[in-house]
């Protein structure tokens, strides 16, 4: 189903059973405001019938009444904000759930996003989306304490009750024309914003690296200028939020003083009594910053508008993978797991490749882009042509371009050369989230395999924090973890992609010589002599595999 602006605003509206919390906390702030406008009219009152003919007993009661209404104020403002802050807080998660899921998709987004640019979208964006709860909610009790504010005036002047509407009326259609460029620029902030994010998380990726090529001054340059432009869209967003903000504020001022010179006006005539003349300035004062908050909705609904079309344009984008197709199986040998073209693309002119069950497979990639797309093709991250990839499946050969995506990735597990860690334990690092608090030990071979057995004490034990995406530990460790990982991942071909660049020498030869006695099925993509020479053949892989990747 397409995602439209109008479909989110539901979602973070009534999805999910939030429609009757979100009804509840509407009448309970509507009941908040009905309770604030009673107040202007009960205070004339006491002036008229207590204090005027100096009845001590009318005033007690009236105070009394005044109590209750002051009672319900309180109680009806924390129902609706405990309902509010369900509906909101449950609302925002959905929102994030669903654009976490779409980022997320076996069959991957064709549009790539960098780390920062997906944390801008499920953070601010669905924030603001969400927020359309609270601006339905308390709109509708503005709403509803003019209308009461109206119908309070006409009792004691049809006049002022004329003044409330046609100034109410005025101001939406003023505010909506001052309104319309926020839109646009609330879209200029969000992006803005996201670009500024995402450089700075690829600069605290990349920190150790960027500090060691001496680029430190380079890559501070370019965040200073993505966040200048994110700073130069706040300001201009701001801005114009201000000003209709300002406009909304200066037309309720000025229905306000007329209203009041009115019932003055009236007073003196002795249309109204002096308890009169107080509820209606009290009114006055009421309905003013009512109609404030009104003029602002259209403001406050441009910038929440233009989120949701960011958020919808995300949703929308299309998968980068076709759906599964319907093609036939082909036999093979019981000993072949995976079989693919090198380069990914018959054109290439390359002979096929059949993996068998615990072979050691090298890759010699020409380059550093041919060694990412080869990992790409391998773990099924890229588009590629019918014929050039497929795997052991029910007993026959698979073209890739038949199975589903996680169908295909159980199968074969191609880790990526830069692994994405958690902040969370090391024992969850290498044995995923399932492993959290189960106290499951890892193997111990292949904890062997991968050279960790002396970085759990360094770390501080497999309960050690990693830090935020694993930055307590160095490219080595790091590596070392990922093949950790990929061992226990229990696929039937492992693919590598320069797992050991980062290590040293020695330990580099350490795992060379313990994969090399594996029983898995292995396929090492390396520029590393070491570690090609631990493998029983080795190819080569020159051209990059695809127009498209992940």
């Amino acid at each position: 189903m397409t995602a439209t602006p109008g479909s989110l605003f539901r979602l973070a509206l009534a999805g999910e059973g939030r429609g009757l919390a979100l009804t509840g906390a509407t009448g309970l702030l509507v009941l908040h405001a009905l309770a604030e406008t009673t107040i202007p009219v009960l205070i004339g009152i006491v002036v008229d019938r207590a204090v005027l003919p100096a009845d001590v007993a009318a005033l007690g009661i009236w105070l009394g009444v005044l109590l209750a209404v002051f009672l319900v104020l309180t109680l009806s403002y924390q129902g609706a904000s405990r309902l509010m802050v369900t509906v909101y807080g449950t609302g925002e998660q959905a929102l994030r759930n669903l654009a976490l899921a779409r980022l997320l998709r076996p069959r991957l987004p064709a549009r790539a996003l960098s780390a920062g640019e997906a944390l801008g979208y499920v953070t601010s964006d669905t924030y603001r989306v969400a927020g359309v709860a609270w601006s339905v909610a308390q709109q509708s009790a503005t709403v509803a304490a003019i209308v009461a504010s109206a119908c309070a005036m006409l009792v004691i002047s049809p006049a002022a009750t004329i003044v409330v509407f046609v100034a109410t009326a005025l101001m939406m259609l003023v505010m909506r024309l001052v309104s319309r460029p926020l839109e646009r620029r609330g879209l200029v902030e969000q992006g803005a914003a996201t670009e500024a994010g995402a450089v700075a998380a690829d600069f605290m990726s990349g920190f150790r690296v960027l500090v060691g090529m001496g680029a430190r001054g380079e890559a501070v340059r370019r965040y200073a200028a993505a966040s200048d432009r994110s700073r130069r869209a706040a300001t201009g967003a701001g801005r114009a939020l201000a000003g209709a903000e300002a406009v909304s504020a200066t037309l309720a001022a000025l229905a306000t003083a007329g209203l009041a010179g009115l019932s003055a006006w009236f007073a003196s005539a002795g249309s109204i009594s002096i308890g009169e003349l107080v509820t209606v300035l009290g009114l006055a004062q009421f309905v003013s910053g009512a109609l404030a908050h009104a003029g602002s909705f259209p403001a406050n609904w441009a910038h929440k508008l233009a989120s949701a079309r960011r958020l919808a344009e995300l949703i929308n984008t299309p998968d980068l993978l076709p759906a599964p197709e319907a093609g036939a199986g082909r036999p093979a040998h019981p000993d072949v797991v995976l079989s693919f073209v090198p380069g990914g693309s018959e054109r290439a002119g390359a002979p096929r490749v059949e993996v068998r069950r615990g072979e050691k497979l090298g890759i010699r990639p020409a380059d550093t882009a041919a060694a990412r797309a080869a990992s790409r093709v391998l773990g099924h991250r890229a588009v590629v042509p019918r014929g050039v990839l497929a795997v052991a499946h029910g007993g026959e050969l698979r073209d890739a371009r038949d199975l589903r995506a996680e169908e295909f990735r159980r199968a074969v597990v191609s880790l990526p050369h830069r692994q994405a860690m958690a902040s969370d334990s090391l024992r969850v690092a290498v044995l995923g989230p399932a492993a959290a608090g189960s106290g499951a030990e890892p193997s111990a071979a292949a904890i062997d395999a991968a050279a960790l057995a002396a970085v759990v004490p360094e770390l501080g034990g497999w309960e050690a924090p990693l830090g935020e995406g694993g930055r307590r530990v160095s490219g080595g460790q790091r590596q070392r973890i990922g093949i950790a990982r990929g061992l226990h991942a229990d696929a039937a071909v492992l693919v590598l992609d320069e797992p050991t660049s980062a290590v040293d020498a020695v330990t580099e030869a350490a795992i060379a010589a313990e994969l090399a006695a594996r029983p898995e099925t292995l396929v090492l993509i390396s520029s590393s002599p070491v570690l090609l020479g631990a493998c029983e053949r080795v190819i080569e892989w020159h051209a990059p595999a695809t127009e498209e990747s992940a």
